[in-house]
């Protein structure tokens, strides 16, 4: 304890009793001193709302292409990742990769990591009626 908060102490005992506090008066107020010290006010981080007219013009190009249904400008999608979701899906298109080729992309780097770490789990891939792919972990036997 510092003299700074012994006297910060000291002023608040001062304040709550009027006569002699008892050993455990104090440790209880010394504690409500402390969490009252580690107690963390949450500020919101200040946006100056600024932005430059070329950053601008990306985002509302992209929010265009989103609205019109468009892909986000991301591009063809690698022959490595076709091959990649062949394995799970035979017949799947080229569209049906492009729409899911960042769960398959994420299901590709988790199977890397996997095989590499001898792992017992692996990360495989299911596709509902509808075309969209979704992502589980199953355990090897």
């Amino acid at each position: 304890m510092s003299a700074t908060q012994a006297k910060t102490l000291a002023q608040r005992i001062v304040a709550t009793h009027k006569f002699a506090p008892s050993i455990a008066e104090i440790l209880e107020e010394w504690r409500q001193m402390r969490r009252d010290m580690n107690r963390h006010v949450y500020t919101a981080p200040v946006f100056i709302g600024k932005m430059s007219p070329e950053a601008a013009q990306k985002i509302r190009e992209a929010k265009q292409r989103i609205h019109e249904n468009q892909s986000a400008g991301i591009g063809p999608v690698s022959p490595e990742l076709v091959q990649f979701a062949r394995q799970f899906f035979p017949e799947i298109s080229e569209t049906t990769v492009q729409r899911n080729r960042l769960e398959i992309m994420n299901c590709k780097s988790d199977r890397e990591k996997e095989l590499a770490e001898n792992s017992k789990f692996r990360t495989t891939m299911a596709m509902t009626a509808k075309g969209d792919i979704t992502l589980f972990i199953r355990k090897i036997i």
